[in-house]
This record gives C-alpha cells, sequence and structure tokens, in this order.
C-alpha cells in the first residue's frame, strides 16, 4: 500500500497534527482525513509541504461561518506547488536523512533512561519519602520572561515520558514558575499520560507544571529516574482529584516513598547516561532547526537541491 498520512479536521485543526503513515491507527473517524500521493508528488515532500504551510490550513479553516474546521473539500481545492517530482525526491531524501538521524537519537535516549530507571529502583536502601529528598519549587517570575526555546506548558511535555518540545505558545499575563538544569519537571494534569522531563536548561513553566529540585544536586538524575517509573505516576493517580481531568495532589506526591542514599556507582551511571541523554537530545534541535531553515529554501528552488551532497550528509549523521 502506498505511504499516507493523516491531518487532523474539526475543532482540533487548531493544534492540528500531520501524521506519517506509520504511526497511523487502524481506522480513523470522520475527523481525520487520510493523504496518498499520486505519481505526481512525493509523499514525504507533501507532507514537509503541509507541514511547512500549516498557516495555510489555518487560515482555510477560521473561513468557516459558524466555527473553526477543515473539510475535505478545502483540502481537495488546495493548491500545492510542487517542483519536478526528480527536485522532491532529492528533497525528501535530504528530509529523510536528518530524521533518520533524529529518530535514532531519541529512541537512544530511551533506552538509555530505561536503564536509568531500572537502576534507579534496584536500590535496596532505606525507603524515605521524596520530601525528604526535594522539594517543589515555587520561585515564579513575570509571564514576559518565558521565551519558546525553554518555556514548558502541560502541552508541550510530551506522553509516554518522551521530555519536551517547543511550545505552540507562551503566556500571555500572570506569573511563570522558574526551573534549573537538573529540576524534574511532572505535569500536574491527567497524570496518566505520565508526562515529565529532566530539565537541561534553566527556563519557566506554566503552573500546571510541577517542579522537583533535589535537596542534595547530585542527587537530581538519581530522583529522576525514580519519578520516571509506572509505579510513581501509579500512585499519583491514587491521590488525584476531578474525574474528567484529574490532577495530581501536590502533597500526597511527595509521601512517595523510594530508597534514600543511592550508591555511588548508581548516582555515577545515572549521572553519565543522562548527560548523553541530553547531547543526543541538543543534537537533535540543532538537525531540526538545520531542516527547518533549509527546507523552506530547498523546497522553493533557492538553495539548489543538486547542490547538497547527501552521502556526505549521511557520512557526517552517521
Amino acid at each position: 500500500m502506498a505511504t499516507c498520512f493523516l491531518i487532523l479536521l474539526g475543532d482540533s485543526v487548531a493544534r492540528a497534527c500531520i501524521v506519517p503513515s506509520k504511526f497511523l491507527p487502524a481506522r480513523v473517524n470522520q475527523h481525520v482525513a487520510i493523504i496518498r500521493a499520486n505519481d505526481k508528488a512525493n509523499n514525504l515532500f507533501l507532507l514537509a509541504w503541509l507541514q511547512a504551510n500549516k498557516g495555510i490550513l489555518l487560515k482555510l479553516a477560521s473561513s468557516g461561518a459558524t466555527r473553526n474546521a477543515l473539510t475535505k473539500r478545502m483540502l481537495e481545492n488546495l493548491d500545492v506547488n510542487l517542483p519536478p517530482i526528480d527536485v522532491q525526491n532529492k528533497v525528501a531524501a535530504f528530509i529523510d536523512s536528518i530524521q533518520a538521524k533524529i529518530t535514532l537519537n531519541t529512541k537512544l535516549n530511551g533506552y538509555l533512561e530505561e536503564q536509568c530507571e531500572a537502576v534507579a529502583n534496584h536500590e535496596k536502601g532505606l525507603a524515605v519519602e521524596l520530601s525528604s529528598l526535594c522539594d517543589l519549587v515555587k520561585e515564579k517570575a513575570d509571564y514576559n520572561e518565558a521565551d519558546f526555546d525553554t518555556y514548558v506548558s502541560t502541552e508541550s511535555l510530551l506522553p509516554g515520558k518522551k521530555g519536551r518540545q517547543a511550545p505552540s505558545s507562551l503566556p500571555q499575563t500572570g506569573k511563570v514558575t522558574v526551573y534549573k538544569a537538573g529540576d524534574i519537571l511532572v505535569s500536574n494534569i491527567r497524570p496518566y499520560f505520565k508526562k515529565i522531563w529532566y530539565a537541561d536548561r534553566t527556563g519557566t513553566c506554566s503552573g500546571d507544571v510541577l517542579v522537583f529540585r533535589a535537596k542534595q544536586p547530585e542527587q537530581s538524575g538519581y530522583l529522576y529516574s525514580c519519578m520516571r517509573s509506572d509505579a510513581f505516576f501509579d500512585y499519583v493517580m491514587k491521590g488525584a482529584k476531578g474525574t474528567k481531568m484529574p490532577r495530581g495532589d501536590k502533597k500526597q506526591m511527595l509521601t512517595y516513598k523510594v530508597a534514600s542514599n543511592p550508591s555511588g556507582a548508581t548516582v555515577d551511571f545515572i549521572e553519565s547516561a543522562l548527560s548523553q541523554a541530553s547531547s543526543s537530545s541538543k543534537e537533535n534541535h540543532r538537525l531540526a532547526a538545520l531542516r527547518d531553515n533549509l527546507l523552506p529554501k530547498l523546497m522553493s528552488g533557492e538553495i539548489d537541491v543538486s547542490k547538497v551532497d547527501l552521502k556526505q550528509l549521511n557520512s557526517h549523521l552517521a
């Protein structure tokens, strides 16, 4: 079957997702349009074009009389500027090369963090409550201190312990919480999504993101690995309040028990693994920036794609 991807329609268009076929569910409802390129278009190029022109989709959606919504007819009538297929194929190969490295780094990071979690959970010291080893950060700053590189919201924290991505928007009023490198950020809304991130920078976050700071900085990676476990999120859900959008109880979270005084070997292993994961994440950020900066110029022809040496690029990324 030809490769395809989907676009969310309806009210969700304000946060439209364009998803490659490997992530497609077996069935989709009427609020999803499935796109499959014909022989005039490279599917990956078309996907990239739509992602780069998401603003056009949002503008179309806002043209509705009663609510913001895309329709399949709007998509069918959308004018897409496609270069010759050989150019599309070369641009797609460029995208694929960078994305392959990003995917590899992401998988490696997942493996490293899972190993850290396993090592932390094997500690057999005296069990103590989290409150003995860390505090909840209460430091605040004005909303205008937030920026896209460092701001963290519940939306920008990824489910399934996958870290963070850039937020789609910044706060316009009020206060934000200040976090530092080594802090542990946990979404307090719908804890069952298991949204957690080990900060590798200083920044700000929304009030719905809780910031835990180790009392002994050298234990921060260890505490993150303990809190990353399914057992922690299961514990949080037991104390959560609310049905449709449950929220964790801050005081109850701090009663979760972990082994105190982790061994030096455990602390050293976790610190090394998380440092490597942080380096890979930063490389992913640089690669994504390279892709996003070059892609519009390659797609428009401003940069001649034939001048891009894919063999050299692949050798470098390897």
